[in-house]
């Protein structure tokens, strides 16, 4: 004669037993509690369906850019520093400090296209400041250092 795997419990139910055997097989619902915490949406991808899931493209800034602009930004801290100390009134750093500025101003307009944003009007707008403020200070300073230096 065989042996009952499961034996009733003081004289439980076929169906208590069945329903003790299924959240056995479950397992504890209190488990992975960190899932559900601060609104995660851990498992939730999922149970979504496959084409509700949109994958941004991932394009990340070049290494060059990311060394460009620290290297401009860097740069002209250091000239604002000398035009408001040493070089006061030096014709050849003030219109450096603006081609700078421009060239600074282009490489930002250069490096947002980079980011994993939707282009709403705000954005637009904001890349044509950053367009316009850039070629007008670059133009103005290579024009003064060409006035400065001929």
């Amino acid at each position: 004669m065989a042996k009952n795997k499961t034996p009733k419990m003081n004289g439980a139910s076929d169906y208590a037993q069945i329903q003790r055997n299924i959240q056995k097989a479950k397992g504890n619902p209190n488990k992975n509690v960190h899932q559900k915490k601060n609104g995660s949406d851990y498992h939730v991808r999922d149970k979504a369906p496959a084409s509700s899931i949109r994958t941004p493209s991932k394009s990340r800034m070049p290494l060059w850019v990311k060394i460009a602009l620290g290297v401009a930004f860097g740069v002209l801290l250091v000239l604002v520093i000398l035009i408001n100390t040493s070089l006061k009134g030096n014709a050849l750093a003030i219109h450096g400090t603006a081609l700078i500025t421009g060239l600074s101003c282009l490489l930002v307009y250069y490096s947002r296209r980079f980011l994993n944003k939707r282009e709403t009007t705000g954005f637009k707008i904001i890349s044509i400041v950053l367009l316009v403020l850039g070629v007008i200070y670059a133009a103005m300073g290579a024009y003064g250092l060409y006035l400065t230096l001929a």
